[in-house]
């Protein structure tokens, strides 16, 4: 089936805020053992319109929607990165998001928009990207790595007590 991509406009943002729940479920589904409490309450649906508005505002923000047979399916969200940290040097971009559907799933969507999203940063002229993916989230972390994304560094937490 055939998809297309292209930036989010503001008739998109009801869309990219059902995905972005579906999402956070998501990862509060399969969070590591004792975290990802932040993730388990119910979103604030009208601060998350205003945070996605915003974005779609924002010069040095990319976020780009997929159609499926005219529903959007999937969303991708890139953020310029204006100051350095230990290992990368800025400018770079941060890839905030990328969720797509799971009835979606499986057909390129995902790795077509990251594609996207590096084209987005090359034309800026930026040439680094990065993200996060949760430890256990193997599919996430076989596509990244697919794309040549490569592991920068590991996040470790213990808690010690209630």
């Amino acid at each position: 089936m055939t998809f297309t991509i292209r930036p989010a406009k503001h008739e998109d943002i009801n869309s990219i805020v059902t995905l972005y729940a579906k999402a956070t479920k998501f990862m509060h589904q399969i969070s590591p053992n004792g975290f990802g409490q932040a993730l388990e309450p119910p979103l604030d649906i009208e601060k998350e319109r205003e945070s996605f508005a915003s974005a779609l505002d924002d010069k040095e923000t990319v976020v780009l929607v997929v159609e499926q047979l005219g529903k959007v399916v999937g969303f991708v969200m890139g953020v310029v990165e204006k100051y350095s940290d230990d290992l990368l040097s800025a400018p770079y971009v941060t890839v905030q998001y990328l969720y797509v559907d799971e009835k979606f799933r499986r057909a390129g969507i995902a790795k077509a928009l990251m594609q996207d999203v590096e084209k987005w940063a090359t034309d800026k002229g930026l040439y680094t990207l990065e993200l996060k993916v949760w430890s256990n989230n193997e599919p996430a972390k076989a596509l990244f790595q697919s794309l040549g994304y490569l592991s920068l560094e590991v996040r470790m937490a213990k808690r010690i007590g209630d």
